[in-house]
């Protein structure tokens, strides 16, 4: 029996060790914060590949040519509102963003590449723990960035993007998108095609986790192969829109559920219930969607 009580007095204090630690550690950063909840320091940035390429000595009063080759636009943004918008011809790749400098960084690079391609990246991240911008939030300070992007619409792109802890909303339509990538994980994200592309798309990604998503329009890209994977949240999948080709699309949905809005002017195959025409020349000259669908724990319903 006394080992017994001794094993229960060890686990016990044990216990009360961690909780008291736990507390410290609480208590400090509530105390550092609250220190510097008073500090709030709002930074509007323009962002630009020319001012990224520039060398610093010479930003902001210099630019250098970006390449003509295919560009690629990478996203990496975090615990925040984004945005990206269709922008006029010749006006290039523009970021334009507001956060406390306090809490989190906003920061870009610029790489031309031999093939005459080149790379533009924009970084947002937060520069405290998460307990701490809580904590300023609730103080009334902290606030997170705001951060839009616009993409000019007479330029091969691509875009990769990812998205942990926020928002983002995509509109996409009338660009010269050649692929895109897009990544998320405990936040969402809408994207949409309101016109087709200049150029049907190669491909077009997304996936994503313990969060969600609607796209609308997708026949407006085209894409000759979709793939769509969705892990622990929901997402609504709209393929209308002017198909110029076929497609190859992917549906991978586990505890979670999926909605695919099927377009009434495609043949389709791989859906249940359809059947592909083989008659007629005006059916036959119709895309034809290719479907491979996967389900764990979760449904895809077409519709």
């Amino acid at each position: 029996m006394s080992e017994k009580r001794g094993c229960l007095k060890i686990g016990l204090f044990g216990c009360l060790g961690t909780l008291v630690i736990l507390i410290v550690v609480v208590g400090t950063t509530a105390m550092i914060a609250w220190k510097r909840s008073g500090t709030v320091s709002i930074e509007e940035k323009v962002l630009t590949p020319e001012a990224a390429g520039a060398p610093a000595e010479v930003r902001g009063s210099k630019v250098t040519e970006i390449p003509a080759g295919v560009g690629r636009v990478v996203l990496d943004l975090a615990q925040g509102e984004f945005t990206i918008h269709p922008d006029q011809p010749g006006t290039g790749v523009r970021v334009a963003a507001t956060f406390d400098s306090e809490v989190y960084l906003v920061e870009d690079y610029f790489e031309s590449l031999p093939d005459s391609s080149w790379v533009y990246g924009v970084r947002s991240a937060r520069t405290v723990s998460g307990l701490h911008a809580m904590i300023r939030r609730l103080m009334g300070s902290g606030h997170s960035p705001t951060i839009d992007i616009y993409l000019p619409a007479d330029a091969p792109l691509e875009l990769q993007i990812r998205v942990q802890e926020g928002s983002c909303e995509s509109e996409l339509g009338g660009l010269w998108i050649t692929k895109a990538d897009f990544r998320y994980k405990k936040g969402g994200f809408s994207l949409g095609f309101d016109e087709p592309l200049k150029e049907p798309m190669e491909s077009l990604t997304i996936h994503g986790s313990m969060g969600g998503f609607e796209a609308s329009r997708l026949g407006n890209a085209s894409p000759r192969v979709l793939d769509v994977n969705c892990r622990m949240g929901g997402a609504d999948i709209d393929l209308r829109g002017a198909w110029a080709r076929d497609a190859d699309i992917s549906l991978d949905v586990a505890m979670g559920g999926m909605s695919v809005q099927v377009p009434d002017d495609v043949r389709t195959e791989g859906v249940e219930g359809s059947v592909p025409t083989l008659q007629g020349n005006d059916e036959l000259s119709l895309p034809l969607l290719r479907f491979f669908s996967k389900a764990k724990m979760g449904e895809i319903d077409f519709n």
